[in-house]
């Protein structure tokens, strides 16, 4: 079984977040927007050991200063991972009164958890409901509870030299996790590893997995097809089975990475028992956060592998990347409530997931976590257009703005991409023939919005001649030589960009505008900067 949906309401910075998870599932979302409340509360419910948590005054949901919010709740929905496993398992059948049968042959296991603010303190309520969400009678709720945190215990793993160094250890059969708790002290001290050291590590790792993640450790991966590849572009798990890898060096980054990957799991466990055969589910905060990249790149193939359910947060493109598509997350904070966006909404084609994959998830990771795209043809629009902003006073990148050169990805995938995750889009294009198709095509996507919202079409061919028509005309006389009044715009702004390039041209006309002023920054581009920083500002 694993945790399929997660519904809080009114708990520390979330007042309200219905949440889908997949077996392995990356949350993109800026700070204060709700990912740390969103892992303290699967924490605080299930990564504890024993039942039942007792909520406290700091868990409730605080709206204003000095306003309070007396009610919290959270729904936690287990799913079976096949129909009907959950009528022929020993270990499932001890939640048979809980397993709730649903319209899709599934059954699932709704955990309510609910605190409540009254005249003697705050108490606490645990139980079970119906797909309704109406509660189920039961003679001991609480017991059920236990059996499901023992079967679905929660693993916190966060940057490991941060976390103290005196957390109590069980000792299981052996004296593997001792072992693992030196070589810790020496990995946080930054202490240099002897080959028997690591090979020690690496055998009480293997270990601990087998105990922790079910006997038969990592499991091979099926071969990956066509569209496989456009949906997950970036693999980073290592090829073999666990008991296959050696370290390979003193300075293996592997065998450190599994090393450092154990200790924080000991350490996330705390001191409390997990029952064999259990799936553990690791909540792993920003893991980049103190690993260079190549080393991210070597712990996510280690973490990647294990089989237990994953909940990542990360500020990593290349992380992000290293997922499916339809694995990501991305929350926004709203007035009442945060949002979560994820593919779904709109039709793919493959063509569409490989262009999205390449011109996105391999080359442009990171706007994926921008709150606005402005969509443009080419390279001298990315270079004009960060400048005349910041001369505006817009700072884009600060903003969340993230302007995406469109041509050889297409316009169609990234509105679809862009709508799916909730970012905001605009489309500037130029008024020549190529261009009056781009616009032509984004208003066949539009849906009763209306067209100044998300595309602008400049007054003229392109945009050096509709600078040039816009006080810029003497740049562009400066750069060609030609200074007569009977030579045409055309045959000016050609010998200039055969004497500057048109990104060196862009780049000539920002020295010329920085040094008159903001008066000479175009009106519509003016307009288009406020609307767009306006949007990606109501994100916060």
């Amino acid at each position: 079984m694993f945790l399929e949906h997660i519904q809080i309401r009114n708990f520390m910075g979330l007042n309200q977040l219905s949440l889908t998870l997949n077996q392995s599932t990356a949350l993109m979302g800026e700070n204060a927007w709700g990912k740390t409340s969103l892992f303290r509360a699967l924490w605080r419910l299930m990564g504890q050991g024993g039942c039942c948590y007792q909520f406290v005054d700091e868990d409730f949901y605080r709206p204003e200063p000095g306003e309070t919010i007396d009610e919290l709740q959270i729904v936690l929905s287990y799913r079976e991972h096949r129909p009907g496993i959950s009528e022929h398992s020993a270990r499932l059948a001890r939640l048979e009164p809980v397993w709730i049968k649903h319209k899709d042959s599934f059954h699932r296991v709704h955990y309510r958890a609910r605190a409540k603010r009254t005249a003697e303190g705050i108490v606490s309520e645990h139980d079970f409901v119906d797909g309704a969400g109406l509660p189920i009678e039961l003679d001991d709720a609480h017991k059920l509870v236990h059996y499901l945190i023992e079967m679905n215990p929660i693993f916190r793993l966060r940057d490991s030299r941060g976390t103290p160094q005196d957390l109590p250890i069980v000792n299981l059969n052996g004296d593997y996790e001792q072992l693992l708790t030196r070589l810790s002290e020496q990995l946080a001290e930054e202490e240099e590893l002897s080959q028997r050291d690591i090979k020690a590590g690496l055998d009480a790792v293997r270990q601990l997995f087998e105990h922790y993640f079910t006997p038969q450790g990592a499991t091979s991966r099926a071969p990956r097809r066509a569209r496989d590849i456009a949906i997950h572009p970036v693999t980073l798990s290592q090829l073999g089975k666990l008991n296959d890898w050696q370290p390979m060096g003193e300075e293996s980054g592997l065998s450190l990475a599994l090393s450092a990957v154990a200790r924080t799991i000991l350490q996330a466990r705390g001191g409390r028992p997990i029952e064999v055969g259990s799936r553990p589910m690791l909540l792993i905060e920003d893991p980049e956060s103190r690993l260079h990249p190549t080393m991210l790149a070597v712990t996510w193939g280690i973490l990647e592998r294990f089989p237990g359910q994953k909940l990542v947060t990360t500020n990593s493109g290349d992380l992000l990347s290293a997922f499916p598509l339809n694995h990501l997350r991305r929350l926004v904070r709203a007035e009442h409530e945060t949002l979560s966006f994820q593919i779904g909404n709109e039709k793919y084609s493959s063509e569409d997931m490989r262009r999205i994959a390449f011109h996105v998830r391999i080359n442009r990771p990171m706007s994926l976590f921008a709150r606005y795209w402005l969509l443009v043809e080419g390279e001298t629009e990315i270079w004009l257009l960060n400048e005349l902003a910041r001369i505006c006073g817009y700072v884009l990148p600060a903003e969340g703005v993230r302007i995406i050169e469109f041509a050889q990805c297409g316009l169609s995938p990234l509105i679809k991409v862009a709508r799916d995750f909730g970012i905001g889009w605009h489309l500037l294009t130029d008024g020549d023939e190529a261009g009056q198709k781009y616009a032509q095509g984004v208003r066949s996507l539009l849906r009763g919005e209306r067209e100044e919202e998300h595309l602008t079409v400049l007054p003229r061919v392109d945009i050096e001649h509709y600078l040039f028509d816009n006080g810029l005309e003497s740049v562009f006389r400066e750069e060609a030589q030609i200074h007569d009044k009977h030579t045409p715009p055309s045959r000016i702004i050609e010998r200039a960009l055969s004497r500057r390039s048109k990104p060196g041209m862009a780049l000539a006309v920002v020295e010329a505008i920085e040094l008159q002023g903001v008066q000479l920054v175009p009106v519509e581009l003016r307009r288009i900067f406020a609307r767009m920083v306006a949007i990606a500002r109501r994100q916060r």
